[in-house]
């Protein structure tokens, strides 16, 4: 009886070792499944929070954000800054042109609990560079399918409209982010 279970346990132990393989080219990448950052599109900039009043009046207080977008006019690069108090255009320089801000803009700001947190501006279920968010109080809400997301719980969902069909329910594309107390840095 003992010699039986030996050839069985070492029939199992063939199988897996056989299968393991499989199992993992069919499984999702980490990147897929379990990434609390996204890929979805290019982000780097860094900015000195003393040379932009948005970031120097978002970065150090919690539950406050900016938004940062990109615009080019007639051959002339700019970013626009908005946070509660003011909005700002800024000609970009030749260093941060090549400056990637995700799909929609980016969102950046310091969260309840005092961590630097970076957003982009579209809407992930939409998932478009047109439809953005518009900010209050720590949340971001779409003017096109009316979710709201919890900026200070990491991107969230936080309520959706009665009856609505989310198709992929997810929270806020986040990026990753640096701040020195006087540099901002945003990447992926």
């Amino acid at each position: 009886m003992m010699l039986y279970n030996i050839h069985v346990l070492s029939a199992i132990r063939k199988c897996l070792i056989l299968l393991l393989p499989l199992i993992s080219l069919l499984s999702c990448s980490k990147d897929e499944a379990t990434s609390t950052y996204s890929k979805r599109e290019y982000v780097f900039c860094f900015f000195s929070v003393f040379q932009y009043i948005e970031l120097f009046n978002v970065m150090g207080n919690y539950g406050q954000y900016a938004t940062l977008r990109k615009h080019i006019v007639n051959g002339v690069t700019s970013i626009t800054m908005t946070c509660d108090v003011s909005r700002t255009d800024y000609t970009v320089d030749a260093l941060s042109k090549g400056f990637g801000y995700g799909l929609g803009g980016l969102i950046m700001g310091t969260n309840n609990y005092g961590e630097p947190m970076c957003y982009d501006l579209s809407c992930p279920i939409c998932d478009r560079a047109e439809t953005r968010l518009t900010l209050n109080n720590g949340y971001a809400k779409c003017a096109k399918c009316g979710v709201t997301f919890d900026m200070n719980n990491y991107g969230v969902i936080y309520q959706t409209p009665e009856n609505a069909e989310l198709l992929k329910p997810r929270g806020l594309y986040r990026y990753r982010i640096n701040f020195d107390g006087t540099t901002v840095n945003a990447y992926n």
